[in-house]
């Protein structure tokens, strides 16, 4: 299969996995044919890019990080224990820890690429965010080697990292266009609103609850609300950083999620911690399986496969070249030929 842009999609192209509304019903079922009549419904539910069954992607098939069946369980998981914390400003610990202890069964392998469709699901915001933080500090948790335990509070303060916005009026937390400085103060009270929700629970860790406060603090003492610095603690600091990304990688009201070049550009200007950062950057596909790409030599092809020696080299089936517009088929491991890389993803292939 491979990932195309929604507006490079033909009538009668093979959607190769189920495309899942904000509601979590199924917009268009694998196996199914595009309609062009289907192209402004999913512009319009940010959909971006789909995955499509053809001749020339056979035998490539991104593997999902956590099984789409636990990840679907997840999300609705979170979603109704936000629901119930919007309700009674109380906290189901029990049900947050078995979010958190699925997250870890589900990625407990020692060397993990994240690719960025992993971190991305059509839904709501808040939901997606919290649950994209959680499994990136899951990951760096894991290969920072943090103790276990420690861990866990880490990624339940990431699950819930973002629970004060489900007071913030939607009208601003949605709004396509800039803040203004007012609707920004009020915004910037979602952490210590999360912390006023999650302080007086006794069953939350002091390790979670300062992820919910400090995760917008940075290392020069320029972050909200506490103007705190390097004293973080590391839970807080590994939270803020996989916030960082995440947000970036996400689309928005405001505009399209960046590409991971941008978002890393980006990231190394914020005032995060470096260590941590490098860490996010080292396990971040540069390109999905399944996307097309333009690599340095002229050569056009598909990311069959990502490695985590080095994020930015796949293994790529080639297909065809813009020099001499001639059809291939051959694979190119740029981990072994350093002499060519990726100059770009792009939205298609320009004879398909």
């Amino acid at each position: 299969m491979r990932l195309i842009n929604v507006n490079a999609i033909r009538e009668g192209d093979i959607i190769a996995r189920d495309i899942i509304s904000y509601e979590g019903g199924i917009l268009l079922t694998r196996s199914s044919k595009f309609k062009n009549a289907f192209r402004q419904k999913l512009l319009e539910r940010n959909i971006y890019e789909v995955y499509i069954d053809d001749e020339l992607s056979q035998g490539i098939s991104p593997q999902d990080i956590i099984n789409p069946q636990i990840r679907r369980q997840i999300n609705q998981d979170i979603k109704t224990e936000f629901e119930k914390i919007k309700h009674t400003l109380d906290i189901n610990v029990e049900g947050i820890s078995r979010i958190t202890t699925t997250l870890f069964e589900e990625l407990s392998k020692k060397e993990i690429v994240c690719d960025v469709m992993d971190l991305k699901m059509n839904d709501d915001y808040t939901y997606q965010h919290c649950i994209g933080v959680a499994i990136l500090t899951t990951i760096v948790c894991n290969k920072m080697g943090i103790r276990k335990d420690h861990a866990h509070k880490i990624v339940m303060g990431a699950l819930m990292h973002d629970i004060g916005k489900i007071i913030i009026p939607k009208n601003t937390l949605n709004k396509p266009e800039k803040l203004t400085q007012e609707e920004y103060e009020l915004l910037k009270t979602h952490v210590e609103i999360g912390y006023r929700i999650v302080e007086k629970n006794s069953s939350v860790s002091p390790i979670t609850k300062l992820a919910v406060l400090c995760h917008h603090e940075r290392e020069d003492g320029s972050g909200y609300p506490l103007g705190k610095g390097d004293e973080l603690h590391i839970g807080a600091k590994i939270v803020g950083v996989c916030d960082v990304f995440h947000a970036l990688m996400s689309n928005r009201p405001y505009r399209q999620a960046l590409s991971v070049k941008e978002v890393i550009a980006i990231a190394q200007m914020e005032k995060i911690n470096v260590p941590i950062r490098q860490v996010v950057e080292s396990i971040l596909a540069f390109y999905p399986v399944g996307s097309t790409v333009l690599l340095s030599n002229g050569d056009i092809g598909i990311v069959e496969k990502n490695f985590v020696q080095d994020v930015a080299r796949p293994l790529v089936k080639v297909v065809y070249n813009v020099n001499t517009h001639q059809k291939h088929e051959y694979k190119l491991n740029l981990q072994e030929r350093l002499d060519v890389c990726v100059a770009e993803k792009i939205p298609d292939i320009p004879h398909s």
